[in-house]
């Protein structure tokens, strides 16, 4: 039996570097892990994969379509996602490429976003107050479609994204590492 190997190139635009940015290097008062430990079996992970390419298929050929700003965190479907710090929501409902998602503006002026979430709590709606560690949804795999819902493109987990007050995205990678230690340390 012959087999063909058929080799396809794929162009990407070259990623433009960027000074580092990352979140807030000393302690927030009252942060919390973003992602809720249910038994000491639950899967958690994360890893650095900020600004990774973002590919999608396009008229037969894959494409970079932009970079990833956030930190994917993944978790058991329905792991109870938490306010990192406390604020008021600003966005929550549905957009083609995060799912269900909640943006949540900061005591400290930064905009936390949190993606691809399965459900939130009744009543959360903007201009709502939230706490740090507050329960603000469910870890999903939403997002990637036009319907309200769409689910399945990808395994599941909660995407987070850091934005400061002037409107840059950070990197929230060394963040989530300091929570989950904390966390961690604290039998969290």
């Amino acid at each position: 039996m012959l087999f063909a190997l058929t080799l396809t190139w794929v162009a990407v635009a070259p990623v433009i570097a960027q000074p580092a940015r990352t979140a807030p290097a000393g302690p927030l008062r009252g942060a919390e892990f973003p992602v809720e430990r249910t038994d000491w079996f639950s899967v958690i992970n994360f890893t650095n994969d900020w600004h990774a390419p973002r590919m999608r298929f396009i008229a037969g050929t894959w494409r970079q379509i932009g970079v990833h700003e956030g930190t994917d965190i993944f978790a058991e479907p329905g792991t109870p996602v938490r306010a990192v710090i406390e604020g008021v929501v600003e966005q929550v409902g549905w957009t083609f490429y995060s799912g269900w998602r909640i943006g949540i503006r900061g005591a400290d002026g930064r905009y936390w976003f949190y993606a691809h979430l399965r459900e939130f709590p009744a009543g959360m709606q903007i201009g709502r107050s939230v706490d740090a560690g507050e329960a603000i949804g469910l870890v999903g795999n939403t997002g990637y479609g036009a319907d309200a819902g769409h689910a399945d493109e990808f395994t599941y987990h909660l995407h987070l994204g850091i934005q400061e007050a002037d409107g840059t995205w950070v990197n929230p990678y060394p963040l989530v590492k300091r929570l989950y230690r904390a966390a961690t340390e604290a039998g969290r």
